[in-house]
């Protein structure tokens, strides 16, 4: 019987991943804030390995080991202990963007990483992982490949090596590598303001691109692939930010745009009433 990821949220980069598990041979069960009915796009999008359910319902489930956590953090302290998650993997794809969700305290003054903000509203009987957070969704759509040649690498951060080990063999299957940067409280190193938040992986456009040519160039190209050695030497000469949380200006043009166009998209989907943004 095929393993089954949980996702809490379809968003960008949930849905993406959601996509790559289901290529793998994943089967995925869908959840977000409206209900099931509102994601029969996505479940259409995704085929006979895909369902929707309500989120207290994939915490329940005894057969869901892993879930993929993509929600807005403003949503953290009233969802999250409201579901009573209990010895689940939690993949957490959160980032810090006062402007989307206002300020918080903790996170502005650097007394917690964005991961520990998330693992105060869990029950200690679960294993959080930082990952996917720092590649934008097209990417991580265009890269997944079972080509190590080709392969980039994603970071992870998690207080426990046995979840770390189990995200490392799902992103192997989805084709991905990863890199372990360490526990929650180092997690900072590839969040928003820091080298290997989204730069990284950008390849080089063709010369003489103009602004829709460079669109069009990164809504396709693969993300460079990395090596070990390559992320390592970044990752230990990244310094903390004084400046906490990402903000628009801090993408090149035409990938802000690139993202705004599928938050647009997002929007719509909503508006009607289904869901369907499965990169």
């Amino acid at each position: 019987m095929s393993e089954t990821i949980g996702f809490i949220g379809v968003g960008q980069i949930g849905g993406t991943v959601a996509r790559l598990a289901v290529d793998a041979g994943y089967k995925v069960v869908l959840s977000n804030s409206r209900g099931p009915e509102s994601l029969s796009g996505a479940i259409s999008s995704l085929g006979e390995n895909a369902k929707a359910d309500t989120s207290a319902n994939i915490a329940k489930d005894e057969n869901i080991k892993i879930i993929v956590l993509s929600i807005p953090l403003n949503a953290v302290p009233t969802l999250l202990p409201s579901l009573g998650l209990k010895n689940k993997i939690i993949l957490d794809t959160s980032n810090y963007y006062p402007f989307r969700e206002g300020n918080l305290e903790e996170l502005d003054s650097n007394k917690l990483t964005t991961s520990e903000y998330v693992l105060k509203y869990l029950d200690p009987s679960n294993k959080l992982v930082k990952i996917f957070n720092n590649i934008i969704s097209v990417q991580l759509r265009n890269s997944a490949t079972q080509d190590e040649s080709k392969q980039t690498i994603l970071p992870i951060a998690g207080n426990d090596d046995e979840a770390k080990k189990i995200t490392t063999e799902f992103c192997a299957k989805i084709g991905y590598k990863t890199y372990d940067v360490g526990p929650s409280s180092l997690s900072w190193k590839f969040e928003p303001n820091t080298p290997f938040y989204g730069g990284v992986y950008l390849p080089k456009a063709p010369e003489g691109s103009d602004h829709e040519a460079l669109k069009a160039f990164y809504k396709k190209a693969p993300a460079n692939p990395l090596t070990h050695e390559k992320v390592k030497q970044i990752i230990d000469a990244t310094e903390r930010p004084t400046v906490v949380g990402g903000r628009p200006e801090g993408f090149p043009k035409y990938l802000l745009e690139i993202i705004t166009e599928l938050y647009v998209e997002q929007a719509k989907d909503k508006a009607s009433g289904n869901s369907k943004l499965i990169l």
